[in-house]
């Protein structure tokens, strides 16, 4: 079975690897079939990360916010997606955070802009995603079920020059001047009531917005949470979501 989806992986990343050397760039993973650590508490989507495999004094405090879910969008080939679940810790919420980069939980102060981010570790293949030109638009579908029904989700794509590029919020995110391209962040509103019947699913399509055409693109950061303000939000709030991919128009 091991061997199985070794053999599976490595004709992602080769795929992968090949689609961008062509100039057609894919998102590794993105509809979420592939798992790892799936007989213990650190199982996550291959090549997506939570807080479990984080760094930072707090890496890995927090358990129990990911879940592999045969819950799938409307008309998916596919027999899963990602569920993320905000976790409440003495009465302080931990969202739930997905990245295809690498998560560093520095402070227990949510807000905490400058030890609480998400990043590129360039030297760490499992966590960056190397691209050399800006799609159109970034597209995923998403179910958000929400205790309070005027609760968004967060859904935001950075890429990034050739750095460790941090991501801590729009006006928190570090180096600026890395920056080539932007899809979002965008509010995702709630599509269904927390621990309801309801499955309603949504595709959200985010154009990226040029920064410096100048800049030669490197990585594509790529991050989904719970609420689009750290800290904030309800312990019954869930987030699925499934089928990331990158369009090109041309």
């Amino acid at each position: 079975m091991k061997k199985t989806l070794l053999l599976v992986i490595s004709f992602l990343i080769l795929n992968c690897l090949y689609s961008q050397n062509n100039d057609n760039k894919c998102v590794i993973n993105g509809g979420f079939e592939q798992w790892v650590n799936e007989d213990n508490d650190k199982i996550e989507p291959f090549h997506w990360h939570t807080i479990v495999s984080g760094s930072g004094a707090h890496a890995g405090s927090v358990k129990g916010q990911i879940v592999k879910s045969t819950i799938v969008r409307p008309g998916s080939k596919g027999k899963y997606s990602v569920l993320l679940r905000p976790k409440s810790i003495l009465g302080i919420i931990a969202n739930g955070n997905l990245t295809n980069g690498r998560i560093n939980a520095g402070s227990t102060r949510a807000a905490n802009h400058e030890k609480n981010y998400d990043y590129t570790q360039r030297d760490n293949s499992d966590f960056c995603t190397p691209i050399n030109n800006i799609p159109d638009s970034i597209v995923a579908w998403v179910c958000f079920r929400a205790k309070d029904k005027d609760a968004k989700a967060n859904f935001v794509a950075v890429i990034h020059g050739d750095c460790d590029f941090i991501y801590a919020g729009p006006e928190h995110s570090r180096p600026q001047e890395q920056i080539c391209a932007m899809a979002g962040p965008r509010h995702i509103p709630t599509t269904s009531a927390a621990k309801s019947d309801d499955y309603v699913w949504k595709r959200v399509s985010i154009p990226f917005t040029l920064k410096d055409k100048d800049l030669a693109p490197k990585y594509i950061l790529i991050l989904f949470s719970t609420n689009y303000i750290a800290g904030e939000g309800s312990a019954k709030d869930e987030l699925f979501v499934d089928d990331v991919e990158l369009i090109y128009n041309k």
